[in-house]
């Protein structure tokens, strides 16, 4: 599949699609975001939902100017290859993106995957304002 779409889509434009997939996935369970106060009451909801997709899970923490997130064993790579991996990161960026906004994030704040570290097992992404 990922060889069909990287031959039909820029991966710009791919990534692009597997964002919109992940907002999907994240509107579809904002309810449960509803009463979140704590970045480990945040982990702990989005833990569950990842669980009951065998999804891998999630770690997040407080930096000096962002929001750090480490999303461990997520299938992208099992499911599209390493070669897809900067497009098809897209996903959880839209998913994580999605949350935020949600708990009241403004528009400035963005995720950002943090490209020089994604591996198979682990994808940090972090949640701020955009680097310049």
């Amino acid at each position: 599949m990922a060889l069909v779409l990287e031959d039909s889509l820029e991966p710009e434009d791919l990534k692009g699609i597997f964002f919109k997939i992940g907002e999907q996935m994240a509107q579809s369970i904002e309810a449960q975001f509803a009463d979140i106060e704590t970045l480990d009451d945040l982990a702990t909801q989005i833990n569950a939902h990842w669980d009951t997709m065998h999804w891998g899970w999630v770690s997040l923490r407080e930096l000096d100017d962002a929001i750090g997130i480490e999303h461990h064993a997520a299938p992208l790579a099992e499911a599209f290859g390493d070669a897809a991996l900067p497009w098809s990161v897209g996903l959880l960026e839209g998913f994580y993106q999605t949350v935020f906004k949600v708990l009241g994030a403004g528009d400035s704040m963005r995720i950002e995957t943090v490209q020089e570290q994604v591996s198979d097992m682990l994808i940090p992404l972090r949640f701020g304002q955009p680097h310049a």
